[in-house]
């Protein structure tokens, strides 16, 4: 065989072999690459392997993006350009879960987002992979958590809670959230929003509902508590009435309060004592306004009112039950009593109407004095001690002189101490009021006078000529005097005047 057929052959069999490892090599590719042509003429292109590489054109030392599995779960690397750091990677974490990361140029994570019990969550990160915010969903709603840098919240929005009644029998209500805490982790700050309205509390790590304002469908609060919650504040307003409460322990009704409120009703403001008890109470209503003030056990002791239109009221009440001191003034009288503290019905009376003042003194109800203004002036009037025995002796004044009436219980007179145009009188009566005695001054001269059924019978009168004695019959006629001529020598100074 000549030397050219011999290397004819030798390239013959050299191509053979290249065409098997090639045939070879383009069955292991069909594995990989496949391309089908559908019946309608579109093209179909498949690739299946274990691991793709993507490298840039420009420069392909570098991955640009690597696609691959590790422990039967695949993953997806994005790479930064020049540099074998991963930037982005999709793949399934320890749990089965899976998990995307986006990574800074120094390796440490900048966010991810993945899935744990089934509800997706996110984080973001700061530079060198500080914790910055995260945020995640859950059954019944979700929540946004501000991180600080050892990965303690500082701010959470969260939502839910749809699903969990806040009490038996009540319907599911969800809320919204927003807290703020401190370096701790603990609340500071509290926004909540539900069906019923809106609430923020605002404290300290201690206290973290320090302040608490509230807004419900009957109206909002506000209330403010001390450190140590002994004192606080509470603001309401509502349909009808609004109120300020200042007040010891943080629910009131322990201590002392000062509450202030207005409303439909009117307005009123309450001071409490150290037991909690009503001492100040100052009210101004549709229809009147007072001022009350009461005892350690909250019973009133002191009341001061105006009725509108009507009257205006002061009412003293000392230890005991029974008031001391009632004053009242209306359009057409004053009056003031003074009252005893253990017997109600000893009394003193005084009151001024529109024309004429009074007063009365009363025991047992019943008046003992009285004095105040009669037809001629001042009077004073004094009552015998009970009703079978209550004499009266009365005292007035008069155009010339005062007069003296002693009378007995139904008010006739028995004596009576007055004065004439001329001088003073004296006039005795019997049980009836019959006059029987009268002694007095008239005209230059004075006399006794006596009589029996209402006819003078006995009378003796002092003259400027000198004394008169002169005794009659029952009819009044005249059967004796003294001297006897004493009618004629005296004229008409023995016979008693009309005017006597």
């Amino acid at each position: 065989m000549s030397t050219t057929l011999q290397k004819l052959q030798s390239a013959l069999s050299t191509v053979q072999e290249e065409l098997d490892r090639v045939k070879q090599r383009l069955e292991e590719l069909e594995k990989v690459v496949s391309i089908k042509v559908s019946e309608d003429g579109s093209r179909r292109v498949s690739l299946e392997c274990t691991d793709f590489i993507l490298r840039p054109a420009a420069d392909q030392r570098h991955i640009a993006l690597h696609l691959g599995e590790t422990g039967g779960a695949g993953y997806v690397r994005v790479l930064y350009p020049h540099s074998a750091q991963t930037a982005a990677e999709i793949a399934m974490h320890e749990d089965g879960e899976p998990h995307v990361r986006l990574n800074g140029s120094d390796d440490k994570a900048r966010a991810e987002i993945f899935i744990q019990e089934d509800c997706g969550w996110m984080a973001v990160l700061s530079e060198h992979g500080k914790p910055g915010a995260l945020m995640r969903a859950q059954t019944d709603g979700g929540s946004v958590a501000v991180l600080q840098a050892d990965g303690a919240a500082r701010g959470v929005l969260v939502h839910g809670g749809a699903d969990k009644p806040e009490a038996e029998g009540e319907s599911p209500s969800a809320s919204t959230n927003l807290l703020f805490a401190d370096s701790q982790g603990n609340t500071v700050l509290k926004l909540r929003a539900d069906a019923g309205g809106g609430m923020l509390t605002a404290g300290t790590a201690s206290q973290p509902d320090a302040i608490a304002m509230i807004s419900r469908p009957d109206g909002p609060a506000l209330m403010l508590h001390s450190p140590n919650e002994s004192h606080n504040i509470s603001l309401m307003a509502m349909n009808g009435m609004a109120e300020i409460s200042v007040h010891e322990e943080k629910i009131p009704g322990a201590g002392t309060h000062a509450g202030m409120s207005a409303g439909e009703f009117g307005s009123s403001l309450t001071l409490r004592g150290i037991g909690g008890q009503k001492a100040v109470d100052i009210s101004a209503l549709d229809v009147a306004s007072s001022l009350t003030l009461h005892d350690a056990q909250g019973e009133m002791r002191v009341m001061l009112a105006h009725h509108f239109g009507s009257h205006s009221a002061l009412t003293l009440q000392g230890v005991t039950d029974e008031e001391g001191f009632r004053a009242i003034a209306t359009a057409d009288v004053s009056s003031l009593e003074l009252i005893s503290p253990v017997d109600p019905a000893t009394k003193v009376l005084t009151a001024v109407t529109a024309e004429k003042p009074i007063t009365i003194v009363q025991k047992d109800n019943r008046p003992i004095l009285m004095f105040g203004e009669g037809e001629q002036g001042g009077v004073i009037c004094a009552y015998g001690p009970t009703a079978e025995h209550a004499g009266i002796a009365s005292m007035s004044g008069g155009p010339v002189t005062g007069s003296l009436v002693l009378a007995t219980v139904d008010g006739t007179a028995q004596l009576t101490l007055d004065a004439t145009d001329h001088g003073g009188r004296l006039l005795i009566n019997n049980d009836l009021g019959f006059q029987r005695a009268a002694m007095g001054v008239y005209q230059e001269a004075g006399g006794i006078h006596l009589n029996n059924t209402g006819s003078i019978g006995i009378q003796a009168v002092a003259t400027p000529k000198g004394g008169v004695v002169t005794v009659s019959d029952h009819d009044g006629r005249t059967i004796a005097t003294l001297p006897e001529s004493g009618g004629d020598e005296h004229g008409d100074w023995g016979r008693l005047p009309d005017s006597f």
